[in-house]
C-alpha cells in the first residue's frame, strides 16, 4: 500500500513539473494585479516578490535600484492609487526551454499625501503604455525581469 501512496505522490510532482499549465496568462494578470495591490498597501516585499533578481531594463536598472526606488516612494506618500488597462499577454519558449510571457497594457500609479494626489506614473486621464517581460521558473512561478516604457525623465525616477 505505501508503495502504491509514493508512486502516485511521484506522478502527481512530475505532472506538476513537466506539463504545462492551462492559462498562464490569466497567471500572468496575476502577477501584475497582486503587484498593484502590494503597493497600494505599501507592502515592499510583496511588490518586490514579483520582480526577479535578474531584472535589469533598457537602462541598466536592477532589482537593488527598483526595490531602493519603491522603498523611497513608500516613504514619501501616505497612500497610493493605481489601475492598469488593456492587458495583453503572448507567451513564448526560448532555444532553453523557459517560458516567456509579453504583457502589454496601460496604467498609471499616484501618491496621495494629505488628499492630494500626484502622478507617479502616467495619470488617470493619460496612462502609461508598458510592456512587462517576465519568465517562469518552476519553482517560483512567474517573475518580472524586464519593463518597457517607463523613461529616465518619468518622475517615477526623478523622485
Amino acid at each position: 500500500m505505501k508503495r502504491y501512496i509514493v508512486l502516485i505522490i511521484a506522478i502527481a510532482i512530475l505532472v506538476y513539473l513537466f506539463l504545462p499549465s492551462r492559462d498562464d496568462s490569466r497567471e500572468i494578470e496575476a502577477v501584475i494585479h497582486d503587484a498593484i495591490e502590494a503597493g497600494k498597501k505599501k507592502d515592499l516585499d510583496g511588490v518586490m516578490e514579483h520582480l526577479s533578481i535578474e531584472y535589469r531594463d533598457d537602462y541598466g536598472t536592477t532589482y537593488p535600484v527598483i526595490k531602493n526606488v519603491v522603498k523611497n516612494l513608500f516613504g514619501r506618500f501616505d497612500t497610493f492609487d493605481g489601475k492598469y488597462f488593456d492587458l495583453k499577454v503572448s507567451m513564448n519558449e526560448t532555444e532553453e526551454g523557459e517560458k516567456r510571457a509579453v504583457a502589454n497594457f496601460d496604467i498609471y500609479i499616484s501618491g496621495i499625501n494629505s488628499g492630494t494626489a500626484f502622478a507617479i506614473l502616467g495619470s488617470e486621464d493619460s496612462p502609461k503604455n508598458l510592456t512587462v517581460t517576465l519568465k517562469k521558473s518552476k519553482l517560483t512561478g512567474w517573475k518580472i525581469i524586464k519593463v518597457e516604457g517607463v523613461d529616465q525623465e518619468d518622475r517615477f525616477y526623478n523622485k
